[in-house]
């Protein structure tokens, strides 16, 4: 669309123009959310954008997107603004030339920019709120995750604000199988048990408290200097906001433990030894996480 889109010349036309595709997204929202455990969710193949909430975990939503060029249109600026602002003065809504320049600066695009996504109820409101005040345009897909969100009665707009009614409710975003296509990368049935699994663990950690306190406890008095020093270098190489100590737990925790794909986390990437990683591992297990996560599914990690 860009900076021209509200030319005189055609502007009639082109809010017409808008409010008909908003329309269209906003209908192909409203959907229902269905129910279901990981494995249903793994192995069910749509077309079109399916809404799952955990059947074992009512605090998580999981946005399954046939396509990762949707899913970026959906969910890139706002992990941009969740997990990535490294140089901003103040909490930024991009717009669209300075996302688009951010992600080819990261030598990413659209559809590649992130694989999963995840987010609290409680950042949205965050990011709709700074669009607001910035005056930032959004694209349909965004605006069109906004009203899912309001329709569900996890939002709610209140005197010229958007407020979060369930802040720790956790949304999450993975993609369908995909062939390789112009512009898009390849998501193999592995690839996507891997996503699926990644984000799922950053779920986990939003909604159970005792969880989290068992990770940060991992993270503070387990690792070594050195170790936290090689997630912390792993991580900058992706973008992530590393001053954020948090931030920093939850990625650890996700991608030790649950991300099953060598092409995303090995002990290469991270710069330790294949025996180190596999003691942290180790480690991780012995110390009984009070979680429900499938650490038995991780095969032969």
């Amino acid at each position: 669309m860009g900076n021209g889109f509200y030319t005189a010349g055609g502007r009639f036309r082109k809010l017409i123009g808008v409010s008909l595709l908003l329309a269209a997204f906003q209908s192909a929202w409203a959907l229902d959310v269905m129910k279901g455990d990981f494995q249903q969710v793994l192995n069910t193949r749509s077309e079109v954008l399916a809404v799952w909430q955990m059947a074992d975990n009512p605090s998580v939503y999981i946005f399954d997107f046939p396509g990762l060029g949707y899913q970026g249109r959906s969910f890139n600026r706002i992990t941009q603004f969740t997990e990535q602002q490294t140089t901003e003065a103040y909490p930024k809504v991009l717009g669209n030339q300075e996302l688009a320049r951010y992600i080819e600066a990261a030598r990413r695009t659209s559809a590649d920019f992130a694989f999963g996504h995840d987010v609290l109820i409680s950042e949205l409101v965050q990011f709709y709120n700074f669009a607001l005040r910035d005056k930032s345009e959004l694209n349909p897909e965004e605006i069109a995750i906004r009203e899912f969100l309001v329709e569900q009665g996890l939002i709610r707009l209140w005197r010229g604000f958007y407020q979060a009614m369930q802040p720790d409710v956790v949304v999450l975003a993975v993609p369908q199988t995909q062939d390789r296509k112009p512009g898009e990368p390849m998501v193999s049935t592995g690839a996507r048990y891997a996503i699926l699994l990644h984000e799922l663990a950053h779920g986990e950690y939003y909604s159970n408290k005792h969880y989290a306190k068992f990770c940060q406890r991992f993270w503070a008095e387990t690792l070594t200097d050195n170790q936290r020093e090689s997630f912390k270098r792993f991580l900058v190489n992706f973008n992530y906001a590393v001053n954020n100590e948090e931030l920093l737990i939850n990625e650890m925790q996700a991608y030790l433990m649950f991300t099953p794909d060598p092409k995303s986390f090995s002990a290469r990437k991270l710069g330790v030894s294949e025996a180190e990683l596999q003691s942290m591992r180790e480690a991780f297990r012995r110390g009984s996480p009070p979680t429900h996560l499938p650490m038995r599914l991780l095969g032969g990690m």
